[in-house]
């Protein structure tokens, strides 16, 4: 891999496209394979349509990949600026790491409960645009059209099931769950017509109608239909071919699939048994920081007990959702006056936090959607909420950090924001940097307002902890032989305040827990490097900058730009 990185920068064969054209055209074709996407950045040409699954299309869209790929490591880079040469070098590596897990990404991960093709659906329509009558007739167009998405969708799943690709039970359970569950919901509960329920003053009442009447048709006719062909496709065809074993590595090339989803989500070339051991490692470290924190407040028992003290306090328990939702609400409110302490930079902030629908919360972590780029929709917090009862407080200054700002949010709307990259740049994203970002500023709490508690420190390192953990249960499981109830026990040991629906994440979306750890470690690393070699001119703000400014990177390309940061700043 690192070859191909050095081909583009070596390459001296001449073309006749220039390198901005040759990013724009990159840029419009992945739009045109990739419409669901394309709609969510605001390209309305996309709104009423859906990725096309056929065999025809999907060997188009890996023909393009490779096609790409060729072009940006022949591309004479002698007359070219450093950021275009830095766009070039991102498309190869993320065009090589996409052609890598190919085959998981087609066969593997698209049944799973937290981003599978059935929760794609609802994602398509979470959001859409419904402001008028065209916007409505596009949202018609899309709920019509699910009943042909999903034969397609289904005909991947009989190739997946012919190459014996398949999900273990496990994951298989909890995606029929969430299909009942949505199979169970009628016109006037489901988030598929949630626009339909609302209409804005700008259409007229006779559209509303009769607009809301095909809508209900739709879902009744067409959707409901799919999903019940889909839950009994899983059901008589896919679960009773489940794999037997949880680990990824027991499929055909599951060795390679899994090295290959590892440098795809945290884009480093380590092996299974390196990031294993790392996870140990940083587990030791943090409960070595809790226990000195325990020690700090006088409390003489173990990390656990301290854990099981913090939760039986009802102080730190919520009563509701609503009340959760508020306590969150506040906390970002407390954050964003203390950004300016820390960035050079800073977005538009125009984003909400809201609860996770109940036909997901059970199965889905919380999670942050940036804002249109146009901020013709805002960016969204996703709270679990689920049994808010069960949930403690302690550990959300944290979350808020990790999701919305600085975290997701911030960093999100910063990078569509930035004016002089190309699109492919302020959009490209990959798992390592968005999520070691996210873990990185959950440090930060202190300087910017929170932290001020034991609790809330406690919970800080808590949750670096359970990212920690994820490490080596992850690794446990898909390498080296750890059965569920072997990951659950270590899960519960070291990261008891989580919910155990965590260890059917890992098996159904392997590696991509191992991101966020790996991602902010790179991070860290890359500060106490530049804190040691600048001394007294070190700057955080400027660091973050450095950091930010380039949008999302793979982590060695990161690691170039600091390291020349450092450079440069030395001389100053």
């Amino acid at each position: 891999m690192r070859n191909i990185l050095f081909l583009v920068v070596a390459a001296s064969s001449l073309q006749a496209q220039s390198a901005t054209d040759f990013f724009k055209e990159t840029w419009e074709e992945r739009l045109r394979d990739e419409p669901e996407f394309a709609a969510r950045l605001g390209r309305r040409e996309y709104d009423g349509v859906w990725t096309d699954y056929s065999k025809a299309a999907r060997d188009r869209r890996k023909a393009h990949l490779e096609s790409r790929l060729a072009q940006a490591t022949k591309f004479n880079t002698a007359n070219l600026k450093p950021q275009e040469k830095l766009t070039l070098r991102l498309l190869a590596y993320d065009t090589q790491v996409r052609l890598g897990a190919w085959d998981a990404s087609e066969h593997l991960l698209p049944v799973g409960q937290l981003f599978g093709f059935h929760t794609s659906v609802y994602q398509a329509f979470d959001g859409a645009p419904a402001r008028t009558v065209a916007d409505y007739e596009n949202q018609l167009k899309k709920l019509r059209g699910i009943p042909a998405l999903m034969d397609q969708r289904l005909v991947v799943l009989d190739e997946a099931l012919a190459a014996g690709t398949t999900q273990p039970k496990v994951v298989v359970d909890r995606v029929m769950s969430q299909l009942a569950d949505q199979i169970r919901q009628t016109p006037e509960n489901s988030a598929l017509l949630e626009a339909f329920r609302h209409f804005p003053a700008a259409v007229p009442a006779s559209e509303q109608q009769r607009l809301k009447a095909q809508a209900v048709e739709a879902y009744n006719s067409g959707f409901l239909p799919a999903w019940r062909k889909v839950y009994a496709f899983l059901e008589t065809k896919y679960l009773p071919k489940a794999r037997p074993s949880i680990a990824v590595t027991s499929l055909p090339n599951g060795q390679d699939t899994y090295q290959a989803l590892i440098r795809s989500l945290t884009t480093t070339n380590m092996t299974p048994r390196e990031v294993h051991d790392l996870g140990l490692a940083e587990v030791k470290r943090l409960e070595d920081e809790m226990r000195a924190l325990l020690k700090e407040v006088g409390f003489s028992g173990t990390i656990a007990e301290y854990e099981r003290k913090l939760e039986a306090d009802p102080d730190q328990r919520f009563h509701s959702r609503e009340e959760m939702l508020a306590y969150c609400r506040n906390i970002a409110k407390l954050i964003e006056p203390q950004l300016p302490n820390q960035f050079s930079r800073i977005p538009p902030l125009l984003y909400g936090i809201r609860a996770i629908p109940p036909d997901r919360e059970a199965a889905t972590a919380s999670n942050a959607q940036a804002p249109a780029p146009d901020f013709s929709r805002p960016g969204w917090f996703n709270l679990n909420a689920y049994q808010p009862e069960k949930q403690v407080k302690y550990d959300k200054e944290s979350l808020v950090l990790h999701e919305a700002v600085p975290g997701h949010i911030f960093q999100g709307t910063l990078a569509q924001g930035l004016p002089d990259l190309p699109e492919v740049r302020r959009f490209y994203s990959n798992s390592a940097y968005g999520e070691g970002w996210a873990l990185y500023v959950e440090s930060l709490g202190s300087e910017l307002g929170l932290y001020r508690e034991p609790s809330s420190r406690f919970g800080q390192l808590a949750s670096e902890r359970f990212r920690a953990v994820r490490l080596v249960v992850d690794t446990g499981m898909h390498a080296f032989g750890w059965s569920r109830e072997t990951a659950l026990d270590y899960f519960s040991t070291h990261a008891p305040s989580v919910s155990t629906a965590e260890i059917d994440r890992y098996i159904s979306w392997p590696s991509q827990a191992l991101s966020y750890k790996l991602g902010q470690l790179k991070i860290r690393q890359l500060r106490t490097l530049a804190e040691q070699k600048l001394g007294p001119k070190f700057d955080v703000r400027e660091f973050h900058d450095v950091v930010l400014r380039n949008g999302r990177l793979p982590l060695e390309l990161l690691d170039e730009q600091v390291q020349e940061y450092i450079r440069e700043a030395s001389t100053k």
